[in-house]
Parts: structure tokens; sequence; C-alpha cells
């Protein structure tokens, strides 16, 4: 979980020929389209602009929540937004419109690139498939126990899923400033992880952090999907269609019970794409992406980073019953868990003579990768307001956490990726 959002930005590790689907792929395309604004068009170019874009949320939401802005801050985002037409209405605060409606859109880019590894690209084939998509189900599952162990029995249990996600954007940026010592190899392997863990995420969000299924509701969500995917088939699928689509998913996941942002997702996995794309002839999705990636990498990743993470940099929310648990469980998990489930798993399917180590790369480079993969921050955040939502003694703890997991994490992958050298 991207490692949600490094669907968004890529590396220009796309040098190789046989990563040219990967994300940055997308970018440039959308970079070339011409009704992209100039200044959107030269702020991806920047590989590591995502990553640059949420730092400086973050920096700013710190500001706010930590001066005489604070009380403006905390205003702002619960002030009430209702959408509709009289008693056909929607009333939530900004900050949930963000969190639901909002980040749509970047589940959308994400369903849209887990779509197209699966029809085109590495997740087609089992054989280089299987080291990372194994890889990144050790690097969930390894630290959702791991929090476990040391949350069990106390009220922030429910927060198992915090360590399972990691920031991608910020991972890939990290990768960027060791770029000549690491193999493009080991960045694909990482992307290909990433994606796995968007997949993981979406689950994990969908299936846990909903409430008060309505199966009425999920079965007209399942029809939707069925139209996009039998409408995109037979070319009867316009844009405007498409996004009316979308909203009709998007509502009925709200009534549903589930969390509504994961209809961006399903929305992306239902759309058509075809095995070999034929040049010159957009399909949908490419259309999507083009109008969807400069508004989710630019202004809706960095507007959820300014509205979720404004933290009061205090320790007195650790001194609640079971905060403390919580936080040697977040460390824990992404700075000890990520690493070794990430690890672990790799070993044990070399050994079996299922999976190789990408080319070019040692044990010690999937180590690096495995502390970078320790940077949760944006989807960690994300599962925090959902586990946490209305309790912020907990919220602040946690996301203090993983800010100070991230960092460790990213400091620990710098060090020992600088120090290890390529093969051959």
């Amino acid at each position: 979980m991207q490692g949600v959002l490094g669907s968004l930005v890529s590396d220009r590790f796309t040098m190789l020929k046989t990563i040219h689907h990967t994300i940055h792929h997308h970018i440039r395309r959308a970079v070339h389209a011409t009704r992209i604004p100039a200044v959107a068009a030269y702020l991806l170019r920047d590989e590591a602009i995502s990553g640059k874009f949420i730092l400086g949320a973050v920096a700013l939401a710190l500001l706010c929540a930590n001066t005489a802005l604070a009380s403006w801050y905390e205003h702002l985002w619960h002030t009430e937004l209702s959408i509709g037409l009289g008693s056909w209405s929607l009333t939530y605060d900004l900050q949930h419109w963000v969190n639901e409606a909002l980040m749509a859109i970047f589940f959308l880019v994400v369903g849209l690139e887990i779509k197209r590894e699966l029809v085109r690209g590495d997740l087609r084939h089992r054989k280089t498939a299987l080291l990372p998509i194994g890889a990144a189900l050790g690097g969930m599952v390894v630290p959702a126990l791991l929090y476990l162990a040391f949350t069990h029995g106390t009220a922030t249990a429910q927060g198992w899923a915090i360590p399972m996600a990691t920031d991608i954007a910020l991972a890939v940026g990290v990768l960027s400033i060791v770029g000549k010592y690491v193999p493009a190899s080991l960045k694909l392997f990482l992307l290909t992880l990433a994606i796995v863990d968007d997949i993981g995420a979406i689950l994990v969000i969908g299936l846990f952090y909903g409430s008060g299924f309505d199966p009425t509701m999920l079965l007209f969500a399942g029809l939707v999907c069925m139209a996009v995917v039998i409408l995109g088939r037979k070319s009867w699928l316009p844009l405007w269609l498409y996004m009316v689509l979308g909203v009709a998913l998007w509502l009925a996941l709200q009534a549903g019970g589930v969390h509504a942002s994961i209809a961006g997702a399903l929305l992306g996995l239902a759309t058509p794409i075809a095995a070999r794309h034929k040049p010159g002839t957009p399909e949908l999705a490419e259309r999507v992406e083009r109008h969807a990636i400069p508004w989710s990498t630019l202004v809706i990743v960095p507007i959820f980073v300014f509205a979720n993470t404004g933290v009061a940099l205090s320790l007195s929310g650790f001194s609640e019953p079971g905060a403390g648990a919580m936080a040697a469980g977040i460390l824990a998990g992404l700075c000890i868990g990520k690493v070794v489930g990430i690890v672990g798993t790799s070993w044990l399917l070399t050994r079996l003579g299922w999976a190789k180590l990408p080319t070019g790369s040692t044990w010690r480079h999937i180590g690096g990768a495995g502390f970078v993969a320790g940077i949760g921050f944006t989807v960690s955040i994300f599962v925090t307001e959902l586990a946490f939502g209305g309790q912020p003694e907990y919220e602040n703890s946690a996301k203090l956490s993983i800010f100070a997991a991230s960092i460790l994490s990213a400091l620990v992958g710098l060090v020992v990726l600088r120090r290890t050298k390529k093969v051959g």
C-alpha cells in the first residue's frame, strides 16, 4: 500500500526495456499529454516529486498542529460539507471527504497499475513474480503478528494492520539517493513487492475496517463492476459513463459498509486492459490515468497527508493504557518485522528452488530493500485513522510512532544499500 503511492511516481530505472510498463512509463505518457498544464508536466518529470510533496505536507501539518495555528487546523478539517439535493445528500467533515472520496482517486490509479501488471507486467509470469509476491506477503504477515504480540489483550490491538504497509513513494525516493549502488532488478523487485502490498492493503481496508455490511448494496456494487467490465470489452464505455459508474460504485460501497475509498481500486481492476497495446489507439485506462495521475500525485496525496499528519509533538498520549504497547508494536513491525518477513520469505523460496534473487543482487540488497520497505508512512497513517478514529490519544501516539519507525527504517536501509556492492 504502495506501498500504495509508488503507483503514482516511479524511478527512472525504466531505462531497461524489460520494465517499460512500470509506472514511470505511465507518468511520462501523462506528461506528454497535451491536456496536462505545463507546470504539472514539469513537476511530474521529477522522479521523487511525490515524496517531496509528502514531506512538505508533513512539515506544514506539524507546523500548524504545534503553533498558534492548531485551533484553525483542527477547525478546518472538522468543518462539515454537504453534497447532494435536499434529503438526498451526504454530510461529512472535510477530513472524512478527503479520506474516503479524494483517496478513491488515488486507489483508482493503484487499481489500474495492478491490473496492468496482471495483464502485461511481471505479475503475469509466475516465476518472475513469485519472489516479490512471497516477500510482500511475508512483509505484511510478520509485522502484523509482531504488533499483535505486543498489543494482545489491549485496547490498541485493532491497529494490527498499521505496520503492514509500505510507502513506496518515499521508498523510491530513498532508492534514488543510492541509485548507482542498487541494481535495476532490485528496484523492479521493490516495485512489484509494493504492488502486491497495495493489493493486500486494499483487501485489509475493505474486509476488516468496514462496518455493518449491507449485502444488497454490496451486490449492487458488484453489478456496477460487472457493467464496467462488459461495457469496456464492447468498447461501449465513454469516459463520462465510466465516471458515472465510478460514482455509483462509491455510493454503493459507502452504503454497503465497506470503506468507500476502495471503490477506486475496484474500478481500476474492472477497467479492461488489452494484453497487447496497440500504438496510436489510447485505451480507456490510459485516458483515465492521463487525467488521474497528475491530480493524485500533485494534489490529492499531499492534501491527505496534510489532513492526517497534524500531530501534537507531545509524549503525553503514551501514558494511555495500551499506547506504549502500540508504539512498541509499530516500531517492531516496521523496523524489524518488514525486513524479517521479506528476507525470510525470500530465503525460503530460493531455498526450495522456486525463485532466485534478482540479477546482480545479493542478500544484503534484499535486506536493504526490506528496511526501505519499513517506511510505512501514508497508508499506515490511513489505517491509523480507520482503526483509532475518534480516539485522538491513540491516533497521535500511533502517528508519532510511524514517523519514528519510518525515519529509522529509511536511515538503516540507506546505510545497508550504500555499503553493498552490485554483483557482476
